[in-house]
């Protein structure tokens, strides 16, 4: 509801409050559009006035109290009286008759928006009052004597601000209960069909058909929770970060406003008659014809994120390949425990197992790291005749092992675990965020383990910072629209390509190995003379490899294969493809070992948005360097709600061709490996 007070020019008190709206509106950086300005006025437009209206843009931190369960709200609770902004204008009626006025305010992400004129700006983060079919307000009757009132009213950003459907969804958060399992498991079992289906799908897995039954049971009982109910999961959709821009619009006439601003724009959960929404700001940013006005306070809000390892890591049973695992290591700030599922803000991240991901490795186990196995061991092992084990990348069996939050320091270590006796595996380890978002200046501070030792020998190890898509049907990157599709991420170059017009799978890479600067000459047309020579400085430098997986999208006008140059600023960035239907673009940047590892920490940061992705390193956080660009000409990018993970792998061979050293001859850890993440940004 509205407060409504008349301001009287001559009393002191008003012209204080007059004096304090004017500040405001300079410091808000209004611009208005004003239409039969003899009508009415409209002023002192603050969309935030119960916030100290001197820091321009006020800055807030997103509240994670609540926020896995219903989403972001701007401001919480925590942060202003009753967990609202507050916004006031004044208006003057200049007519002959007293009347009344009708307004609204709309908000929107200005950081990461597609332009107003852009085909795409209905994908822009915007919204109104959290209600949308609440329309334009009415005020009192407002006398024509030639002052000045005052409008006050409230609104909060929330996720999912236009009600889609596509995000409604179960009151029920977190991994899938044990009877939710148990009852799919029977369905399974008591379905002929069904069990040859995934007795079928076991065989060409590679795996025991109890755990593919485990594993099918789980994934059907997520999908009954993301297809079944009708509660606002506003976290599929949640707050973006960065600035944000609010437009108050005033009619003077409710028939002149019914008549030029349609039910789609007065109410934003509606869409066109073409079965589209209408962004609002790009309506208003034309002529309508009629009398009207419009205020748009820019820069005026940021909101930044800071997930915190205070409150520790959850441990999500989902997650595992087998349904049974080791909980000895569970802690009060590592566990799978309610408290944890609705605070913590991170998890223990497993990798996907593939049992077709196999080494062939030598029998041998080594501390590399710590500089007990040199280039010559490594060497001589190329020429020793000698039984190899074939062993999968592992996942852990053991979480909180080898995850192990640190809250008093507010920072998390991950351990790639030694190797005992004979029980001879390479296990990934690694941590993921637990509230998804779209677009963002995503900055990691780490101290991540050296990649090369004393004598310049490779560990076998891969340090990644990226994006991964948040699983779930609802979370759909927008349509691959032109001649093919979607190539799928598990398409490997052989039989024909199902494409596909529409997928959730996204992903944004960094991804520090000892690979080759440069690649195979097929990449360079099958011409030798175009590749350059590997520099012999390279020795002591690591490749960060910057990656993103467009699964080949045609949308992109210039999509390219082989190596190929991206402009940027005043520079280019060299990328890759290895066909014309590669899943992902990659780009290699050399630095040194040291500089990346030997010091407290090191930064790595990935600029997400709506039209180019930018890939930074330094360190400092305000000592940056690009290493990597793409823009959407280039490679479809990504408009889905993606986590940041942060882990320590081990790759195959293949994966990275030409590198100077073999996975297969490197010896599995004979002490851990450790590595500390100390603080995320996202901005």
């Amino acid at each position: 509801m509205f407060v409504f007070h008349k301001t009287k020019k001559i009393k002191i008190f008003n012209l204080i409050l007059m004096r304090k709206l004017l500040i405001a509106s300079l410091l808000f950086l209004n611009f208005s559009c004003s239409i039969f300005e003899d009508s009415f006025n409209i002023s002192g437009f603050n969309p935030i006035s119960n916030f100290d209206s001197q820091k321009s843009p006020l800055t807030l931190s997103l509240d994670f109290s609540d926020a896995y369960e219903n989403g972001f709200v701007v401001p919480s609770i925590n942060q202003s009286n009753d967990g609202k902004f507050h916004f006031q204008f004044e208006i003057t009626n200049n007519s002959k008759m007293p009347k009344k006025f009708y307004y609204k305010i709309y908000y929107q992400n200005s950081s990461y928006k597609f332009d107003e004129s852009h085909p795409f700006s209905h994908e822009n983060f915007y919204g109104s009052w959290e209600d949308p079919s609440i329309t334009f307000k009415e005020t009192e009757l407002i006398p024509s004597n030639g002052s000045s009132y005052l409008i006050q009213d409230s609104f909060r950003i929330v996720g999912n601000p236009r009600n889609e459907q596509q995000f409604y969804g179960s009151k029920k958060i977190g991994p899938v209960s044990d009877k939710e399992i148990k009852n799919k498991i029977n369905a399974i079992k008591n379905n002929p069909d069904w069990l040859s289906a995934v007795t079928e799908k076991a065989l060409a897995n590679n795996i025991e058909l109890e755990t593919q039954i485990y594993k099918d049971a789980v994934y059907t009982a997520k999908q009954d929770r993301n297809f079944g109910g009708d509660i606002n999961n506003r976290w599929k959709r949640n707050v973006r970060v960065g600035n944000y821009e609010f437009l108050l619009v005033v009619f003077a006439d409710e028939n002149e406003l019914n008549k030029v601003v349609p039910n789609y724009i007065q109410n934003i959960s509606l869409k066109n008659k073409e079965s589209n929404y209408t962004n609002p700001f790009s309506f208003f940013s034309k002529d309508i014809g009629a009398e009207y006005s419009t205020i748009l306070s820019k820069n005026s809000l940021k909101l930044k994120a800071q997930p915190s390892f205070k409150n520790g890591v959850f441990i999500n049973k989902e997650s595992f390949f087998e349904p049974k695992y080791d909980t000895t290591h569970y802690s009060t700030k590592c566990n799978e425990n309610q408290l944890l599922l609705k605070n913590a803000h991170f998890e223990q991240f497993i990798s996907s197992f593939n049992p077709h991901f196999t080494f062939n490795n030598i029998p041998v186990t080594a501390d590399v790291t710590g500089n007990k196995y040199t280039r010559n061991d490594y060497y001589n092992s190329l020429k020793k005749e000698q039984k190899q084990i074939k062993t999968p990348i592992e996942v852990s069996h053991c979480p909180c092992k080898t995850v192990i939050p640190d809250s008093a320091n507010n920072k998390v270590t991950l351990l790639n675990p030694a190797v005992k006796d004979t029980n001879y595996k390479k296990e990934n380890v690694g941590i993921i965020t637990r509230h998804g978002l779209t677009y963002g200046k995503y900055s990691v501070k780490a101290k991540l383990p050296q990649l090369l030792n004393k004598d310049l020998l490779w560990n076998g190890l891969t340090n990644a910072i990226w994006l991964i898509y948040q699983n779930g049907e609802w979370n759909q990157r927008r349509p691959c629209s032109t001649k093919n599709g979607f190539v799928p991420k598990t398409y490997d170059g052989n039989g024909a390509i199902n494409y596909q017009r529409e997928t959730n799978y996204s992903e944004i890479d960094i991804e520090i190995v000892k690979s080759a600067r440069y690649w195979p000459v097929s990449s360079y047309g099958g011409d030798a003379s175009k590749k350059p020579n590997e520099p012999l400085s390279d020795s002591n430098k690591v490749m960060v490899t910057f990656t993103n997986w467009d699964l080949a999208c045609d949308d992109a006008q210039k999509l390219s294969h082989g190596v190929f140059k991206v402009p940027y600023q005043n520079n280019s960035f060299e990328l890759h493809r290895w066909d014309t239907w590669y899943q992902a673009v990659t780009g290699k940047y050399g630095a040194l070992n040291d500089e990346l590892f030997e010091n407290d920490y090191y930064w790595f940061q990935i600029e997400w948005k709506p039209e180019e992705i930018i890939w930074r390193i330094g360190p400092e956080k305000n000592q940056l360097t690009t290493i990597g660009y793409v823009n959407s000409d280039y490679s479809s990018i990504p408009n889905n709600q993606m986590l940041l993970v942060v882990t320590q792998e081990w790759h195959l061979k293949n994966w990275w061709p030409e590198a100077p050293f073999n996975q297969n001859y490197i010896p599995f850890p004979a002490e851990d490996i450790k590595g500390e993440v100390l603080e995320v940004f996202v901005e």
